[in-house]
């Protein structure tokens, strides 16, 4: 899938936006030719790309009405044009008990060896708590079963 808009693209739809916020009214045409160091006939065709695009709204025949259309949360840094990335939750977030039983006294042994078929067991002190399956189909799937089988063994031994 193609990304929404360009990095030029998004600069300026990024300007748009930091622009109206501070000033409480959208820039001018030539505003944007300025800022962005181009001629007011290249900062129009822009402004009129980005309207074709539905990246932007006009209102016909008034001064200073564009509307950016992209969610604030999806704009580009202004200076980079570089979209945000997601952010992935935190392995803690994710995976509580198991962040706490490797952090704690307990460990965890990922993969097979010779005495065991299961990807995943959970030890401590005594030796294994919990033993997992010998096929997942992806890495967080083993790790939530890790994780869930550490909160069952947590609560039956608390």
């Amino acid at each position: 899938m193609s990304d929404p808009f360009t990095r030029r693209q998004g600069q300026y739809l990024a300007y748009i936006h930091t622009y109206t916020r501070r000033h409480g009214r959208p820039p001018s045409e030539a505003e944007l030719a300025t800022y962005f160091d181009v001629s007011p006939p290249s900062a129009h065709q822009m402004v009129d790309m980005l309207a074709r695009r539905g990246l932007i709204a006009r209102t016909p025949g008034q001064a200073r009405s564009i509307r950016v259309l992209v969610p604030p949360e999806a704009l580009p840094d202004l200076a980079s044009g570089r979209l945000p990335r997601p952010e992935a939750p935190s392995f803690v977030a994710a995976y509580p008990q198991l962040a706490h039983w490797i952090m704690g006294d307990g460990w965890v042994e990922l993969g097979r060896s010779d005495d065991t078929r299961s990807l995943a067991r959970a030890l401590d002190e005594g030796g294994v708590v919990w033993e997992g399956k010998e096929h997942y189909g992806s890495v967080d799937e083993l790790l939530r079963d890790l994780n869930g089988g550490i909160t069952v063994w947590l609560m039956e031994n608390a």
